[in-house]
C-alpha cells in the first residue's frame, strides 16, 4: 500500500505580493519579533529618505531661524514632512504638541520674515495655508479660520425711526 504525503506550503509571515521588501539580517523574518523589526526598520530608513529629500529646503529655513526666533518661534515642537505628491517641493509643518495642528504663531511670523500666502484651503474648523519665501521655499501648515468681521449697520439701520405725530 502505497501512503502519499502531502507537504504544506512553507509558513511566511510575510504578504509576498506587497512585503517582501522586508528584511532582517538579510533574509525574511521568520518571527512575529524579527517582523517588528524589520518593519521598524523599514519605517526608518524611509523616514531618513524623505528627511534627505528635504536638505536643500531645511537649509533655506535654516536661514531665517534668527529671524523667527527673534519672533518667539521654535521648531523643536515641531514636525516636518514632505509629500511625494508635491515631487517634494513644499514642507508640510505641524505641530507634534496636542490635539490641534493650528499653527498662527508660526503663520505670523512667517509673514513679519517676508513669507507671502500663494494659497488658502478652507476645511472644517481650520484653514490650510501655503506660503512662499523666495523662488523655492513653500511651507504648508493648519491656521484658524479669518474671523468674521462684524457687519457695518445699513444706513437705514442707523438712522432712528420718524416718531409718529399724535393728532
Amino acid at each position: 500500500m502505497q501512503t502519499s504525503t502531502t507537504t504544506a506550503a512553507p509558513f511566511t509571515l510575510v504578504d509576498e505580493h506587497w512585503q517582501s521588501h522586508l528584511k532582517l539580517n538579510g533574509r525574511a523574518p521568520r518571527t512575529l519579533e524579527a517582523l517588528a523589526i524589520a518593519k521598524a526598520n523599514d519605517e526608518h530608513e524611509r523616514r531618513l529618505r524623505e528627511i534627505k529629500g528635504m536638505r536643500d529646503k531645511l537649509a533655506l529655513l535654516d536661514a531665517l531661524l534668527p529671524q523667527l526666533a527673534a519672533l518667539g518661534v521654535r521648531f523643536n515642537y515641531r514636525e516636518f514632512q514632505s509629500f511625494s505628491l508635491s515631487g517634494g517641493k513644499e514642507l508640510r509643518l505641524y505641530p507634534q504638541i496636542g490635539s490641534s495642528f493650528v499653527d498662527d504663531k508660526l503663520h505670523a511670523a512667517l509673514l513679519a520674515v517676508g513669507f507671502r500666502e500663494i494659497e488658502r484651503k478652507a476645511g472644517n474648523r481650520d484653514d490650510q495655508v501655503k506660503m512662499k519665501h523666495g523662488r523655492s521655499l513653500v511651507i504648508v501648515l493648519d491656521v484658524s479660520k479669518p474671523k468674521a468681521e462684524p457687519a457695518a449697520p445699513t444706513a437705514a439701520a442707523a438712522e432712528p425711526a420718524p416718531l409718529a405725530t399724535q393728532s
